[in-house]
């Protein structure tokens, strides 16, 4: 019986602490006039299939009719917790911006709007249940086009954004949309970063280049077009532009229990390869055939896509920004995931250390090695992910390594 006992609480443990921290897949897209035909739903559901996302942020919803369509025919069959927020259908334009949510990981509170030309900048007001945090979502579609007369229509509106962010008191907010920048000298793009007088209201990019976004050099990062021939009312010419973004508050960019995970960010379905072309040119490197038919038929744009943590305990960040290790023929390091052992193997050099790190940046292990073969035991550690650093010569190799909870019901019999 006590054998029972403590196994039951050995496994409560471990799902309690993999459930006090939470991964929120976010994705910003333009669904280019999206109504209540179901023409494109067959490639929205190939896409959100693959994406699973959490939080969507939706521009160019086509009245409550596209809300509707969009989350019973579409998303309800991707995860059947997925709740629409509270639309605002704007009488001064025929597309608006909207929110879909998982309502397993969110509260939905409020939704409001910034008046401004030619859309309004909507804001959701969530909260994230398992932290009761809020969480705030600017969803914006700027002004369209080059010239300075639309250049300035989209700086205004971000000024305006900015004006309203520094007045609030909420640290953990993004804003994302189709901004329709061309450059990181556009007087807009600068706006987004200028600091405010109150210090509040920052704004971060991952994305961290300058100049026009038209440019071969910034392939990998292009959102629109999808396509070369103009169909669906979308804009055509391949890909090279880079219009879509979403963007942090400090407290998300820089944050210890809330914050992006850098190395998630993408362009999804944009394998840097095609440039000028359309997405379903093939060999697409990204995505399959199939998926990247289903991008380039939806829209005219790319969804963008980025995870974000919530947690109430602190996480050590550099556990959730290293690259996923892949197998090589030099090192081999199995099984990961694992649940009680880590089985290490380089076949060249010997490897001097291996540290584990906790989320939390507490060292779990710290082992002097001087060999080229390791068993590291892991079965009173508790699940999560970690970060594996190994030490050799003249490098280190750095690793997430996923630690699951022990099934150890065999041991009652």
């Amino acid at each position: 019986m006590e054998k029972i006992l403590l196994i039951l609480c050995f496994i409560y443990l471990n799902i309690f602490d993999l459930k006090s921290q939470d991964t929120v897949h976010v994705v910003s897209y333009n669904l280019l006039r999206y109504n209540s035909s179901i023409e494109r739903n067959n490639d929205f559901k190939k896409i959100f299939n693959l994406l699973k996302p959490d939080i969507i942020l939706a521009q160019e919803i086509v009245g409550q009719e596209g809300v509707t369509n969009l989350l019973d025919n579409v998303l309800k069959e991707v995860n059947n917790n997925f709740e629409a927020g509270e639309f605002i259908d704007d009488p001064n334009t025929d597309i608006d911006q909207g929110l879909f949510y998982n309502s397993d990981k969110f509260e939905f509170l409020s939704s409001s709007s910034l008046d401004g030309y030619p859309r309004p900048i909507y804001i959701f007001n969530l909260k994230h249940k398992e932290t009761g945090e809020n969480f705030v979502i600017y969803n914006l579609h700027l002004k369209a086009s080059k010239g300075g007369d639309n250049e300035n229509m989209r700086r205004d509106q971000i000024i305006e954004l900015k004006n309203y962010i520094s007045e609030q008191n909420d640290n953990f907010y993004i804003v994302g949309g189709d901004f329709n920048i061309y450059s990181t000298t556009e007087s807009a793009y600068q706006s987004l970063f200028d600091i405010t007088e109150s210090g509040k209201g920052n704004l971060h990019d991952i994305i961290n280049v300058t100049g026009t976004y038209n440019d071969p050099l910034y392939a990998k990062i292009h959102t629109q077009s999808t396509r070369t021939t103009q169909f669906g009312g979308g804009s055509h010419g391949g890909l090279d532009d880079r219009f879509d973004f979403i963007l942090y508050s400090d407290s998300v960019m820089y944050g210890d229990r809330i914050f992006v995970i850098d190395s998630t960010y993408k362009a999804v379905g944009n394998d840097g390869l095609h440039y000028n072309s359309a997405l379903n040119i093939l060999p697409n490197e990204s995505v399959s055939s199939n998926i990247s038919n289903a991008l380039h038929d939806a829209s005219d744009h790319l969804p963008v896509s980025v995870k974000i943590i919530f947690s109430k305990e602190k996480i050590f960040r550099e556990v959730l920004n290293v690259e996923s290790y892949k197998q090589g023929k030099d090192l081999k390091i199995y099984p990961n995931p694992t649940f009680d052992k880590l089985n290490i193997k380089s076949k060249e050099e010997n490897i001097i250390n291996i540290q584990l790190i906790s989320p939390d940046g507490k060292d779990i292990r710290n082992i002097d090695v001087n060999s080229k073969d390791y068993i590291m035991d892991l079965i009173n550690v508790s699940s999560g992910i970690y970060f594996l650093k190994l030490e050799f010569k003249n490098f280190d190799k750095k690793i997430n390594l996923i630690k699951k909870w022990s099934f150890l019901l065999w041991k009652i019999f």
